[in-house]
């Protein structure tokens, strides 16, 4: 009986922890010069902003093949993601970035990446860096956690460098203690129910 009720405990606690966690998805193809509207936006708390700010030395240049473009930067590319407001203990942002070095010879040619936000108290940043074969372009996942999780962040990427694609996902994490009662409550129920039966 002890096992089934940790058992039942582990699968409420999971399923809760699925049900309250809430997650968002924005994508840039950047294709054109009016792609600054998300590709894909799956975010029910409001659409993405992003803006790209650049020297008369960046902007939007054409794909040699005619095949889309890419963002030249000079300056920046800013961000604004709007989440769930129920501030939780912290939140997860995947951030992938398909770019390639600029020639501009102005700042780093590699992407620098920030978040802002309010409140944020503090955040941990891993970065890995794919080159894709046969090509100039390298693919480039940043996994940030940022404590707490606030209701939008403005996400900022600046260097001298080339930008084909931004996919980015955030996930609002619950608090482990808010699932552990949850999932109590949960046990107490059945256990409940198991009585009257």
């Amino acid at each position: 009986m002890k096992n089934l009720t940790v058992i039942c405990f582990l699968v409420v606690l999971g399923a809760g922890s699925a049900a309250f966690a809430t997650t968002t998805h924005q994508m840039w193809n950047f294709d054109d010069q009016a792609s600054l509207v998300p590709d894909v936006v799956d975010n029910q708390f409001g659409p993405p902003v992003l803006m790209v700010n650049t020297s008369p030395a960046g902007g939007w240049v054409p794909d040699p093949s005619g095949q889309g473009g890419a963002w030249a930067l000079s300056g920046e590319i800013d961000v604004i993601i709007p989440n769930d407001p129920i501030q939780r203990e912290f939140k997860v942002i995947q951030l992938l970035l398909t770019w390639r070095p600029g020639d501009l010879g102005m700042l780093p040619n590699r992407p620098l990446v920030g978040v802002s936000a309010d409140p944020m108290t503090a955040m941990t940043m891993g970065i890995i860096n794919e080159p894709i074969a046969d090509t100039p372009w390298t693919q480039s996942l940043y996994s940030i956690t940022i404590w707490p999780n606030p209701a939008s962040e403005w996400i900022a990427i600046k260097g001298d460098i080339v930008v084909d694609k931004l996919d980015i996902t955030t996930e609002c994490i619950p608090e482990p203690a808010t699932m552990g009662l949850l999932g109590l409550g949960s046990i107490a129920l059945l256990r409940n129910r198991r009585k009257r039966s």
